[in-house]
């Protein structure tokens, strides 16, 4: 019979790796600062020098520091110097704030992989998936609740419409920071739901028609109204 171990809480090192990376990710530690003596940061945070230790090791296999010795620790340019690590931490990030360079790439990144699903699901869609996508689009219309994963849904299915796993597998790794990022969307703005509804509805007609370059048109149309409604966090602040 098989045998389940008590699961354990979230370690201590996990605690204080998750704070800076978060630092790292929002920008409040940008790429070349140097942080403070290692027991001056355990005081602040209020644990062991020697567990801030392994999570600034940790750190550092992620790309994300980068220990000098008799110099002490520098935050690295993950962005340019990644290791296979960053991006599975990147994955997991689950907070609204992101540094805007991340934020940029991420927004391109998803730009391109949905505009090649949209091109591929003019041909590949399978009926059962566009009745699906159907449904959720009329959806958006009355319910309010779960509205981000309701989203997430359909542009996960469109993923899985454009014939090619690796496109759904990318999409799905990122699902905890795109819920979030979705979720900031509608609470920034007072968006006109109905509006969003017809778009999402939009989309299938041309994808229905086989009409690549009109399908294009939307989706880019669609992802560009989060870009802007989440870019002026970052022109507020500046």
């Amino acid at each position: 019979m098989t045998k389940f171990e008590k699961l354990k809480a979230t370690s201590l090192v996990e605690s204080i790796t998750e704070t800076l990376r978060g630092k790292i990710l929002s920008g409040e530690l940008e790429p070349g600062n140097r942080l403070p003596a290692e027991r001056d940061i355990a005081e602040q945070l209020g644990v062991s020098r020697s567990s801030l230790h392994q999570a600034v090791l940790q750190l550092e296999s992620e790309g994300f520091l980068r220990i000098e010795p008799r110099r002490g620790t520098v935050v690295a340019d993950y962005r340019k110097h990644p290791t296979p690590q960053s991006l599975a931490a990147l994955c997991t990030y689950g907070s609204v704030e992101l540094a805007e360079p991340i934020f940029k790439d991420m927004m391109d990144t998803r730009l391109w992989l949905e505009t090649e699903c949209v091109r591929r699901a003019c041909t590949n869609i399978y009926p059962s998936t566009m009745q699906e996508m159907r449904e959720i689009a009329g959806r958006l219309e009355t319910e309010n609740v779960d509205l981000p994963k309701l989203i997430y849904r359909y542009h996960y299915l469109l993923t899985q419409a454009s014939g090619n796993s690796l496109f759904s597998i990318m999409f799905r790794a990122f699902e905890p920071v795109i819920i979030t990022l979705i979720t900031r969307h509608y609470s920034l703005q007072a968006l006109d739901i109905h509006a969003a509804a017809e778009m999402h509805k939009e989309l299938l007609d041309h994808i229905e028609a086989k009409d690549e370059a009109a399908a294009v048109d939307c989706i880019r149309r669609l992802l560009g109204q989060g870009v802007t409604v989440l870019e002026r966090k970052y022109h507020k602040d500046s």
